[in-house]
């Protein structure tokens, strides 16, 4: 298997993004949308963020693999109802699956961020979390 194929490439981006975001240090409140620093996603989106992600949700199995790998598991309060790995998962909240997530349950969560996969990238359901001051990446 050659570790240089499209999906180590999406997984690596997906991990630099997550370690990044996770590794600020600083405070806005959870919910607050007060852009810190500004990144580019993977759809080329520019998206603000708060200092520190203290509250996130992923929208996504590998997406949720790759944040608790980066060390930040204790900082997602919502996950698809397809992500079971790692073990630790099995307390934080289920919010839909990737193409039809919960949009009111998410919203109830207060994260700081939402982490989709292009698969998902819904616009309506992009528009909504933004109109709450919830970065989707």
């Amino acid at each position: 298997m050659a570790a240089e194929g499209p999906i180590f490439r999406y997984k690596t981006l997906i991990f630099v993004m997550c370690a990044v975001i996770f590794a600020a240090c600083g405070g806005a409140p959870a919910g607050n949308l007060t852009a810190a620093r500004t990144v580019t996603d993977g759809l080329g989106r520019e998206v603000g963020l708060p200092a520190e992600v203290r509250r996130a949700v992923s929208l996504a199995p590998s997406i949720t693999e790759i944040v608790f790998a980066a060390g930040a598991g204790d900082r997602l309060v919502g996950v698809t109802s397809f992500c079971d790995h790692p073990a630790e998962i099995v307390d934080i909240a289920k919010v839909g699956d990737t193409q039809s997530p919960n949009v009111e349950a998410i919203v109830a969560l207060e994260p700081d961020v939402v982490f989709v996969s292009t698969a998902s990238q819904l616009q309506a359901f992009t528009d909504v979390l933004e109109g709450r001051n919830i970065a989707v990446v």
